[in-house]
């Protein structure tokens, strides 16, 4: 496994990559860093794939948008240039944040992705209305109007030794210790600006008076013919699996879709169950060849 860097006009993000054949882009979430997917890279890498796994806009200084541009816009087109600097046919794997990405990315250029694994968020086309009838997500949800405030947001999480990132961890994946992935998320998180950055995509969440904002939620309506699997932890606390009874509808998926629940497993389910996971995400990589 070696460091690498793929870039995006001026902004260069660190990347983790192994192997070699076809591409599989592996993109992480909050509050995470790309580091923490080397078991599903050298997984990958041995079963022959091309496994590269970039920081997403913001979590390292050298990706931190001068524009403070960290809209789902800007984070598929980040996604839609390392595919091209790929070779422009890629699979995709995406836990939280990089999930949400991927939906987007694989409505709106299908052509580019042999295959799309969703961890930990469920399809999003549906999620308003759902909210309507999972009260209990509206709870769990509540972090993301607290994000929404100037400055205290910041406070919480960096305060001690950014204590309020072991709250989420432990909160969101219960009865599990993260050991040492935590501390590489919290070294990420602690570097300059990041936490900032991080926030930046919450924010941007509910600025709809910007056009490209308003451009990348009208994706969520479009049909994914992507071939498509979504692995949600049974034990998760920040999404909540019943969700999925009012959001997982095959007909918004021309490509197949299928759902593995996981047990034991909360909201870091790769972290926490990986023998499981990377079986999963190579028998759909194993039967979606981008050739």
């Amino acid at each position: 496994m070696k460091q690498v860097e793929l870039v995006n006009g001026d902004l260069r993000f660190p990347a983790l990559m192994a192997g070699s054949g076809e591409p599989v882009i592996l993109l992480h979430g909050f509050p995470d860093t790309y580091e923490n997917w080397a078991v599903q890279i050298n997984a990958l890498a041995a079963a022959g794939y091309t496994a590269i796994a970039p920081a997403l806009r913001g979590y390292a200084p050298s990706c931190q948008s001068g524009s403070g541009d960290y809209s789902v816009y800007a984070g598929v087109d980040d996604l839609m240039v390392f595919a091209a600097q790929l070779g422009g046919r890629v699979h995709l794997i995406g836990h939280d944040w990089g999930a949400a990405v991927g939906y987007l990315a694989c409505a709106q250029s299908p052509e580019t992705f042999c295959s799309f694994s969703a961890l930990a968020i469920p399809p999003l086309r549906r999620i308003p209305q759902a909210l309507l009838k999972v009260p209990e997500q509206v709870l769990l949800s509540g972090y993301m109007q607290f994000f929404q405030l100037p400055v205290a947001p910041e406070a919480w999480l960096k305060r001690g030794d950014l204590s309020g990132v072991d709250t989420l961890w432990r909160r969101w994946s219960p009865d599990w210790d993260p050991g040492l992935y935590l501390d590489n998320a919290k070294h990420t998180l602690a570097e300059p600006g990041v936490i900032k950055a991080a926030l930046g995509w919450y924010r941007a969440m509910f600025k709809l008076w910007k056009k490209d904002q308003r451009k990348a939620l009208s994706w969520l309506g479009q049909d994914i013919a992507t071939p498509t699997q979504i692995l949600i932890g049974e034990n998760d606390g920040c999404m909540s699996p019943k969700l999925l009874e009012h959001t997982l509808v095959e007909s918004d998926f021309s490509g197949g879709v299928e759902l593995q629940m996981i047990a034991n497993a909360g909201h870091f389910l790769h972290l926490e169950q990986p023998e499981v996971i990377n079986d999963h995400l190579l028998r759909l990589l194993n039967n979606t060849r981008c050739d």
